[in-house]
C-alpha cells in the first residue's frame, strides 16, 4: 500500500514537471514569436517617440504648431469664416484656438509609422502605406480642428464635448481604418476587393457604438474621477498628508480613452463575447491604473511642486489613448487571420 502511494505521488510529480516544462516552453515560444517582437518593438518605438516629444523644449514643436495654425486659418477663411492667425493661435473675435502638439498629427502619424515600420511587409508596401496613410491622417486632423472651430463658433458650450469626441474617438477611428486598409491591401487581390466594405462596416459600427458610450460616459465620468481620488487620498493619508483636487472641469479629457477602448472592443466582430469581456476587464484595469497615476501626479505637482514625473505621466496618458487600443486591434486582426482560432463566419 505504501509502495502504491509512493508510485502515485511520483507519477503526479512527473505530470507536474511535464506541465511546468510545457508552460515554460510555451512562454518562451510566445516571447520568441514574431507577434511578440512586433508588439514589443511597436510599443517601445511609440513610447520613446512620445516621451521625446514631451521632453523636448517647446521650441522644437513650435514650427509644427504654427504650421497647423496657419493651415487651419487658410481652410476656415476658404469656407467664409474670417479668422486671423498669429503664430500658433487662430482667432475669430472672442474665440481663439491655441495649437499645441496634441492638436497636430504628430502622435497619430508616429503611431501609424510605427505600425507600418514593424509590421511584416516589403519595403515598397511600407513606403506606399506611409505615402498614403500619413497625408490622410494629416487631412483628417485638419478636418477635426476645422469642425471643432466651426461648432465652437456656433455655440461655445459645445466645445468641450465636441473637442473630446473628435480628439479621441474620431482620431482613433482614423488610425484604425488606416491600419485596416493597409493590412488588407498587402494581403493580396482578394482582400483588396472587399477591404473598402469591411473598413466602412467597421467604421460605422465604431461610430454608432462610440456615440452611445460617449454620451453615457459624459454622465458618469465625474464619479469615476471621485473614485480615483478616493484611492489617491487614501494613499496620501498613509503618509499623513491630506490632499484634494478640484472637480470643476466640465469634461475630464484624460478619462475618455475608456470610451475609445470600449467602443473598439465592441465594434470588432471577429471574437466571441467571452473574449471581449476578458479584454475589457484587462484593458479597463490598465487604464484605471494609468488614470490613477495621473491624478497622483497632479496632486504631487500641486502640493509638492514636484514636476519630474510630468513627462512620464503625459506619455502614459498618450499610450493609454493611442498605443493600447491599437495593440488590441493588432491582436484581434491576428485572430481573424487564423493565427488564433476565431468565431467561424465572422470578420472585422
Amino acid at each position: 500500500m505504501a509502495k502504491h502511494k509512493s508510485k502515485h505521488q511520483h507519477d503526479k510529480k512527473q505530470i507536474g514537471a511535464k506541465k511546468g516544462s510545457a508552460l515554460g516552453t510555451s512562454a518562451k515560444d510566445a516571447v520568441r514569436s514574431g507577434r511578440f517582437r512586433f508588439a514589443a518593438a511597436f510599443t517601445f518605438f511609440c513610447i520613446a517617440f512620445y516621451a521625446i516629444i514631451y521632453a523636448l523644449p517647446p521650441s522644437f514643436t513650435k514650427p509644427i504648431n504654427e504650421h497647423i495654425a496657419t493651415t487651419l486659418g487658410l481652410v476656415l477663411n476658404a469656407f467664409g469664416i474670417p479668422v486671423t492667425t498669429v503664430h500658433d493661435t487662430v482667432a475669430d473675435g472672442g474665440l481663439a484656438f491655441k495649437i499645441i502638439p496634441e492638436c497636430t498629427p504628430l502622435f497619430t502619424a508616429s503611431l501609424f509609422l510605427s505600425f507600418v515600420l514593424f509590421h511584416p511587409a516589403t519595403i515598397l508596401q511600407k513606403v506606399a502605406g506611409l505615402a498614403m496613410g500619413i497625408p490622410a491622417l494629416y487631412l483628417g486632423n485638419l478636418v477635426r480642428l476645422a469642425l471643432t472651430f466651426m461648432v465652437s463658433r456656433y455655440d461655445g458650450r459645445l466645445f468641450e464635448a465636441f473637442h473630446v469626441y473628435l480628439g479621441q474617438v474620431f482620431t482613433m477611428a482614423l488610425i484604425i481604418v488606416a491600419c485596416i486598409l493597409w493590412i488588407k491591401w498587402i494581403e493580396g487581390e482578394e482582400s483588396k476587393q472587399s477591404m473598402p466594405m469591411k473598413a466602412a462596416g467597421f467604421l460605422i459600427r465604431f461610430v454608432i457604438i462610440s456615440g452611445g458610450v460617449f454620451f453615457g460616459w459624459m454622465m458618469v465620468h465625474h464619479w469615476y474621477i471621485r473614485f480615483l481620488d478616493w484611492f489617491m487620498v487614501l494613499g496620501f493619508s498613509l503618509f499623513n498628508h491630506r490632499v484634494s483636487l478640484a472637480h470643476e472641469t466640465l469634461v475630464y479629457y484624460e478619462t475618455f480613452s475608456i470610451v475609445t477602448f470600449t467602443s473598439l472592443v465592441l465594434a470588432i466582430r471577429s471574437t466571441a463575447w467571452a473574449m471581449k469581456i476578458k479584454g475589457l476587464a484587462v484593458g479597463l484595469g490598465l487604464l484605471f491604473v494609468i488614470h490613477l497615476f495621473h491624478r497622483i501626479d497632479n496632486a504631487v505637482i500641486a502640493y509638492f511642486n514636484f514636476t519630474a514625473a510630468g513627462t512620464v505621466d503625459l506619455t502614459l496618458l498618450v499610450v493609454g489613448q493611442y498605443v493600447f487600443p491599437v495593440l488590441l486591434f493588432i491582436y484581434m486582426i491576428r485572430r481573424q487571420n487564423n493565427e488564433i482560432p476565431v468565431c467561424p463566419g465572422k470578420s472585422l
